[in-house]
Parts: structure tokens; sequence; C-alpha cells
């Protein structure tokens, strides 16, 4: 389904199997957020401070569920994109676009710093696989894949795509978790209740605001989820807003189905997430081993070859190949949609909805892993890219979080959120900040 094909409104399916067969976009968010935040930054976390943060990893989770759920339902009244829906906050403009929005936009871009350590920790990856051909040259193999795959730019395939990674290597870690209690590493109680005495390790503050930044429904995560809920269609199926009971009806309905989406990419990174901080807290901090630099993933393997066994290693780096090949296909399809939604935003009209706006999507799609390769081979880099990445990516909830309370307090009638989920928000706001202001201060 190409972008802005008009669809037919629908009433939204009912029962279980009915929500969960038209998720989709909470999936396409899952093939992000289960990568760097997970598999790089958390064992890093885990091997840093041991357990005493599993607290902190819980809540990076949970806390931008009520963020992305209010987001989602700004996109379902009024079938806008991120931008468009940030740009409705009033203050100052530049270039037809509100100020929110340019510095939503540059924060975004800025992450971009995280996806570099990502392609080369690919890079570092299927070197330590093949160490005959250089990790130049896999970087470069790795960018080629990508631009096949996303040629055509369709939501479809991306879904599949992504579907099938995560899925991989989501068994793989669940698997070695329940392998581990079988080892000398296994996870006592005394162990996990340490890690609810809510402390925040000094040793550990900035990589504290990097897990915040880098797990769960992450800010830049939050800025693609409008772009794949409206290729799905879900604004659509609802159609434009008349106040008739029938539209009524659809929009609760859908946003039954976008509860539903959201609440299922939460879980996933709940689960995936604490199952790669154990791991991390349990053997390599044990080990003493702290992962970092190009070779991270080859560090990390050791949870899975220490847990499973030394048979265990080519497994590991086949689902983390899935798993980072997920972030890098996630993020570079994201970054063309907003890069060109951004320009159509800022001045330049041409770009409206039809082939013209679906080729400047494909090129930057394209050329914006280009330029993170350029990177990789003029300064080749891992973790220390994703970590700084990850901390931009936690400063930039604020003005995002900032942007959506505002248009969430403007929205009347019955289109306005519950009030516990209102409550939820303001708390996740709350909270969010103050852990922020805290993990600075301990790191000063």
């Amino acid at each position: 389904m190409e972008q802005g094909e008009k669809r037919q409104t629908r009433p939204a399916p009912k029962g279980l199997g009915g929500l969960l067969r038209n998720i989709g976009p909470g999936v396409i968010v899952s093939g992000s957020v289960v990568g760097s935040g997970e598999l790089l930054v958390t064992t890093h976390m885990g091997a840093k401070v041991g357990f005493v943060f599993l607290w902190g990893v819980i809540f990076a989770c949970l806390a931008k569920f009520f963020i992305q759920l209010e987001l989602g339902r700004q996109c379902l009244l009024h079938n806008s994109t991120t931008i468009e829906i940030l740009d409705r906050v009033p203050g100052w403009r530049l270039g037809r676009t509100s100020w929110l929005s340019w510095v939503c936009v540059i924060g975004y871009f800025m992450v971009t710093i995280a996806v570099i350590g990502i392609l080369g920790s690919v890079a570092g990856l299927l070197g330590a696989v093949w160490p005959a051909v250089p990790q130049a040259a896999w970087a470069g193999l790795a960018f080629v894949m990508m631009a096949a795959l996303l040629y055509r730019g369709l939501y479809e395939d991306m879904e599949k795509m992504v579907t099938v990674l995560v899925g991989t290597f989501s068994f793989v870690v669940i698997f070695s978790v329940l392998m581990l209690q079988g080892t000398s590493y296994a996870i006592d109680s005394a162990q996990l209740l340490s890690g609810f005495q809510f402390e925040l390790p000094t040793a550990g503050a900035l990589v504290a605001i990097s897990v915040m930044g880098s797990v769960g429904v992450t800010a830049v995560e939050l800025f693609m989820y409008p772009y794949w809920i409206r290729e799905k269609g879900y604004p659509d199926f609802v159609g434009p807003k008349d106040d008739s009971p029938e539209w009524q009806e659809r929009y609760r309905g859908w946003m039954r189905v976008l509860f539903a989406d959201a609440s299922v990419c939460t879980l996933i990174a709940l689960v995936i997430t604490c199952a790669y901080y154990l791991l991390g807290a349990s053997v390599l901090n044990e080990l003493n081993v702290l992962p970092e630099g190009i070779a991270v993933a080859q560090h990390v393997s050791l949870i899975f070859t220490e847990t499973i066994g030394q048979w265990a290693y080519s497994l590991f780096m086949f689902g983390a190949f899935c798993t980072l090949f997920s972030t890098l296909l996630v993020f570079a399809s994201s970054s063309g949609r907003i890069g060109a939604d951004f320009l159509r935003q800022v001045g330049m009209d041409s770009l409206g909805q039809g082939d013209k706006h679906r080729r400047m999507e494909r090129i930057l799609q394209t050329v914006f892993p280009f330029c993170w390769l350029l990177f990789i081979w003029i300064e080749p880099g891992g973790l220390d890219f994703v970590l700084q990445g990850a901390r931009v990516n936690n400063y930039l909830l604020i003005p995002m979080a900032y942007g959506i309370l505002h248009l969430a307090m403007r929205t009347r009638g019955d289109e306005r959120m519950p009030l516990s989920i209102e409550l939820g928000l303001l708390f996740t706001i709350w909270l969010i900040i103050n852990f922020t202001a805290i993990s600075l201060y301990q790191a000063g």
C-alpha cells in the first residue's frame, strides 16, 4: 500500500484474535528498540554495575508507554505525521514550522550517531566471524543489503522483515536466560531483590542516562510511530472526524487496536531488555568483562557461550546480526520518511503525498545510511557511538513529552484520553525529568 493512497473506512476488529491480527506499527518499532539498547547498552550496564539497576531498566521500558499512546491518538484523530503533530504546538516559527518540530527533528538526526555505532558493531560482528574480510568491507556490504531490501519502500515489506528478525533473536535470548539457571551463573532471589532497592549507582550514572534513552520505546521510536500508524492505515479506517455515532464507534474501536499495538511493543521491549540485563549482570559482571569498542558484539557473546555452551557462539552471532540489522533497517526507512516529511513541511511544496514524495523518501533512506557508512570508514566505532547517541535520545524525550502533553491537554470531548492515561502521562514526564536531572547530578 503506497503512502497517500486512500483506504476506505472500516469497523475495528473485535476479540483478542482480531486485535492481534491488526497490530503492526508497534512490531516495526520493536525492530528498532530490540537492537542497540537491549543488545549493547543494557548488557554493558549489567556488566558495569550488576543487578542493582534492574529497577531502572524496567522503568525505562515502561516509562514511555503513555507518551506513545497519546502520540498515536493524535495521529489517529488528525491523520498527522509526527512533524505535523508537533507543528500544532504554539510559539516561535521558522520556515513555516514550529520551533518544537525543529528541535525534535534536529534531535532525531543527532541520535544518528548511535546508528553509526550499530553499523560499526555489525561490521565488527561479521569481521569476528570471517576475519579474512576487512571490517570496512563488511560495513559496505551491510549498506548494500539495506539499500536492496528497502528499495521498494513498502510498509508491508518492513513489517514482514522486522517480525522475522526480531522473533529469531528474541527466542534465542529467552532460551539463554532459562539455560542460565542450570549453570554456575544461576540467578537467585537475593540478587533479584537487590535490583529493586531504587539506587542509582554513581559509577554508571551516564550509562544510566543511556539506558533510559535507548531501551523501551525511545524518543526516536516515538518519533517514528505515527508514520507507521499512517502506513498501516488506522487513521483512514477511522475516517475524517464528523462526530457521527458511526465515527465515534470506529474511533473507539481503532483506539483499542492502537492500545493493543503499543502494549505488545512495550511488552516485547520489557521482556527482552530484562533478559539481556540479567545475562549481563550475572555473566559479564562476574567475568569482569565490560563490552566496548567495535568488537562489542563479540564481548556480549560470552553471555551465550557461558550459559549454553561454545556451540552457541555461531547461534549468537546470527541472532545478534538479526537484532542489529533490524534496527538499521527500521532507522533507515524511518529517516527517509521523516526527512522527506520535514522538507515538505518547511517549504518544499512539490513534495506532496504522491510519487514525488515517495521518490524523495527512497532517495533519503539510501543517502542517510551511505553517510553512516562514510563515517564508519573514516572513524570506526561501536559502543561508544551508541552510548553517545542514547544520551541524546534521552534528552530528546523531554521536548517531545512537553509537546505531547500540551496537545493532550488541549484535546476536548470524547476524544480526550481517559483520566487514568492522563495521570500516567503526567507522572511519566515528571519521572523522566527527575531521573535525567539526578543522573546528570551524580555524573557531574
